[in-house]
This record gives structure tokens, sequence and C-alpha cells, in this order.
């Protein structure tokens, strides 16, 4: 990761789980609400494994996993922020369920564990912020036993047009972000590094009905940042509404590719 990316992400936009959770009200108020269910069926979760969380952001993955999730995993969280850090400590703290769990800050380039001492490493929607994630899934190799599994979470290429369309309405047809790494490109990386990878869909559509909820989704996104971008977007959200009769429908997936050695 590049040094200014990697501060701008530990300093501004994940500095605080705020943003998270302001694009998590979006998901959590107008999904399908079993996002947290459909991981843990799907992601190896053994009884009494080493689970290595690799930009665990505020712990929400554990905060929410189903009872059916072995208590007694052992759990290793990472984050290069120092405020996701304490959020994810004290939230998973709080609940007083797991009881073998560290937390620390860590860049996925340079891992705290030794080799092959995790049975399952996890990196949910982080990857595509690394500069280079070909490198931070060999690192996650790394750490992960030979018959473990490493389960990387990206979006497919054009998940959510509709809300990438009212980001970049203040800027008119230019984008000013940078294509997010997709689950496409994920794959080619991933079969670069494992002998086999699975692919699990998970389809969704959000209908949203409260303006606030989309404009606060858009204002926690990193271009918000830039002055007078938040009274475009808001204009455009006001558009937006008025056009879809009060009902703003987005469609989106997300694809877990699990490796294996």
């Amino acid at each position: 990761m590049a040094d200014s990316e990697q501060s701008y992400l530990r300093d501004v936009q994940y500095r605080f789980p705020d943003r998270l959770k302001a694009r998590s009200i979006l998901h959590n108020r107008y999904g399908r609400g079993d996002w947290f269910a459909w991981l843990s069926s799907n992601i190896p979760l053994p009884l009494g494994g080493v689970i290595a969380d690799v930009g665990c952001g505020a712990g929400s993955f554990w905060a929410n996993a189903p009872q059916s999730v072995p208590s007694n995993l052992r759990l290793r969280l990472f984050d290069i922020s120092q405020g996701m850090v304490d959020a994810a400590r004290a939230s998973i703290g709080a609940m007083q369920r797991w009881h073998d769990v560290e937390v620390s800050v860590a860049d996925v380039a340079a891992l705290p564990l030794a080799d092959a001492s995790a049975d399952t490493t996890i990196a949910i929607h982080m990857l595509y912020h690394l500069a280079d994630p070909a490198s931070g899934l060999k690192e996650m190799a790394r750490v992960t036993r030979e018959d473990g599994v490493v389960a990387v979470v990206l979006n497919p290429a054009g998940t959510m047009a509709e809300l990438s369309a009212l980001a970049r309405a203040p800027f008119g047809d230019a984008d000013p972000r940078p294509e997010p790494l997709s689950s496409e490109q994920g794959m080619v990386l991933m079969r670069g590094e494992f002998a086999s990878v699975d692919v699990v869909r998970y389809n969704d559509e959000l209908r949203v009905t409260d303006p606030v909820d989309l404009l606060g989704y858009l204002g926690s996104l990193p271009i918000a940042d830039k002055p007078g971008v938040m009274e475009k977007l808001a204009a455009a959200v006001e558009d937006a509404f008025r056009r879809s009769d009060g009902v703003f429908t987005i469609n989106k997936a997300s694809e877990l590719l699990i490796g294996r050695r």
C-alpha cells in the first residue's frame, strides 16, 4: 500500500468507525438482512481454529456472527487504524462471547503471525484498498496453514452502479474515483496464489426510501471531503428521489472467493 493512501485510510477515512457505520445503515436497513449469517455459513470456521481477520474494521463480523459460529475460535484481528482496533476490541469484549481474542494494529504487508499459524484467514471488502493486492494475498497465504483457506470478499464490476452514478453527479461525466479491484480481478490474483478457488455469490437489492440515508452513505465517501461536493450530492439525491417516485433502487452483489492450496 502506498504511504499516502495508507495514511489517508488510517488517519481520515477509517480513523474512526463513523464512516463505515454511515455506509452500513444503507445495507442493514434496506438489504436482505442476512449478510453475516451468509458469510459465516460459507467461510470455514473450524472448532477451536485460529482465525485471522485482516482489515477487521470495528469487528462487525464478530459482533454480528450468529450463534452457529463456534465460540471457542481463537480470533486474531488486524487493522491499520488504531481507532478501528479500539472499536473492535470494545465491541467484541462487551459481548463476552469470544474468550481468546487479540486485536492489534498491523499492515497486511507484514502481519504479526508466524508462518502457517491460522486455519482460516479472511479479508472482507479490504483487498481493493491495497496498492499491491497480490502481495497482500501472498502474505495472507503465508500465515495460513497448508490445509487452511484464505477467504476474500470483493464486489463484481458494476455493482451498485446506481449509487456510483449519484457519486459522479457533482463531477459531470468524469469519475474522480479510481475503479476498485473487482471480484473478477481478484479471482485472477487468487488463482495465481492458490491451487483452487471457489466462488460464492451474494445478490441483493436495496430499495431506499429515505434520502437522508442515501446522502449519509455518499457523505461518508472520500469524494465528499472536497469543497462544495456535499451540496451537489444533496441536489443529486433530491433529484433522484423525485424521478424515482420516492424509492431509489440499488442493485448490489458481492462474491466470496475461497482459496485453497
